[in-house]
This record gives C-alpha cells, structure tokens and sequence, in this order.
C-alpha cells in the first residue's frame, strides 16, 4: 500500500488538486467532509494537528463556495469560538462579528 502523506506544509495543494482532479464540487462542509473521508480510504494520510485540519476543511470548503451564508458562519465561528468558549451557552456564534441583516 502506498500512501500520500498529507501535512500542514502541502495540504494547500494536495487537497484542492484532489478535487480538480476528481472533478469534485464543494459547496457545503458535507461535501468537503465527504471529500475528506474519500481521501483516507484512498490511503492519504493526514498528519496534522486535528484542530488545523478542521479550521484548514472550513476555510476552503468558504472558498469553494462563499456564497453559502452557512460556510461564512461557520469560518467566523472557528475564528471567534475560542473568544466565547467560556460562555455558558455553548455553541452560539457571536452575534458582534456577524454581518447585521441591514447590511
């Protein structure tokens, strides 16, 4: 069995030529997790810490689709979440750094 070792130095071009290549549409975090787990069962191994894999799979699933107000909540969230961990009330976002509907 050969494997492709993917870490914080290459996943920026592994992944996106994984999708090129495969002719993959990413519009929604399902997608780019689907696209993930196909990759493991195709022996690329991830070897990076799994909180930068999670932040690193939101970002670009942003990318692929930014249109996608659900992908731009949850990149605010993951760069906010860490302010609001101590909250009682979960996993709310923080509503300060989110758009106002007038906008």
């Amino acid at each position: 069995m050969e494997i492709v070792q993917v870490n914080a130095d290459n996943i920026h071009t592994i992944l996106p030529k994984y999708i090129k290549d495969n002719d993959i549409k990413i519009t929604d975090i399902d997608s780019m997790i689907e696209t993930y787990m196909n990759m493991v069962k195709e022996n690329f191994l991830f070897t990076l810490d799994r909180d930068l894999l999670k932040d690193i799979i939101v970002d670009l699933t942003y990318m692929y689709s930014p249109n996608d107000d659900s992908n731009k909540d949850r990149v605010l969230y993951h760069l906010v979440g860490s302010d609001s961990d101590d909250d009682d009330e979960g996993s709310e976002c923080d509503d300060s750094v989110l758009p106002s509907k007038e906008d």
